[in-house]
């Protein structure tokens, strides 16, 4: 258990009714997912996290730009590389399309989005899950410059520093939302905003000033910055 899940678990037990944001995901991309499904996962990498769901659908294809890290996953049959921008898929060919971690590091979010619509059938769904640029963690990374990312991700949270992006936060914003996915043929199914201390949390100190700052970001106000974004949206049957 690294230091980020280590809090986590910790943060459980103080709020036993906070979920994480991948688990919240995770149940979203699987109520919408059956046997006639044909799902495609962006940036899928070489995660596993949505495996029960690739089993579950009816097709389930993977792509990334990360040659390697498609090399190195064993969860989906059915993986291509290329990037959001220009998906080589024909046509209205999926019902549902995912992205976790995605958002946030799309230079071109507007041609990104049409390229998802395109490839929706009429009514399909756009999942995704990205950190909310309205956050006080996504202003200290915007602090940091992205050649050190990865550097810090691997000191502060024991992860790889391969799985490191460039981020760019174009797209991250229920104002961008609106901007980008509103205008362009989808409208809003599902939006949580959920808050996770463990970002911050270093140290006890740290997570306990972190917890307090969850409990702060809880009223009504300040409820819109909490650090996740995870939404579902839904293309409407004709444009």
């Amino acid at each position: 258990m690294n230091r980020q899940e280590y809090y986590r678990m910790r943060y459980r037990t103080l709020e036993p009714a906070w979920r994480d944001s991948l688990l919240i995901y995770r149940d979203l991309v699987a109520a919408r997912v059956n046997a006639e499904t044909a799902l495609l996962d962006i940036g899928c990498g070489h995660a596993d996290f949505l495996l029960d769901s690739y089993k579950q659908a009816g097709q389930a294809v993977g792509i990334d730009p990360d040659r390697a890290a498609l090399h190195d996953n064993t969860s989906l049959a059915q993986v291509a590389t290329g990037v959001a921008d220009a998906l080589p898929f024909a046509d209205a060919c999926f019902d549902v399309v995912v992205a976790a971690w995605v958002l946030e590091h799309l230079d071109d979010p507007a041609r990104v989005f049409a390229e998802i619509r395109r490839v929706l059938k009429p009514g399909g769904g756009f999942i995704f899950l990205t950190p909310n640029a309205w956050n006080y963690n996504v202003w200290l990374i915007r602090l940091v410059p992205n050649g050190l990312h990865g550097f810090l991700v691997r000191l502060l949270y024991g992860r790889q520093e391969t799985d490191t992006y460039p981020v760019r936060y174009r797209a991250n914003s229920v104002a961008t939302f609106a901007r980008f996915l509103l205008s362009s043929g989808y409208q809003v199914e599902q939006l949580v905003f959920n808050g996770d201390p463990s970002y911050i949390s270093f140290n006890n100190l740290l997570f306990w000033a972190a917890c307090r700052i969850e409990k702060l970001l809880d009223l009504p106000p300040l409820r819109h910055t909490k650090v996740h974004l995870i939404g579902v949206y839904r293309t409407f049957w004709s444009l």
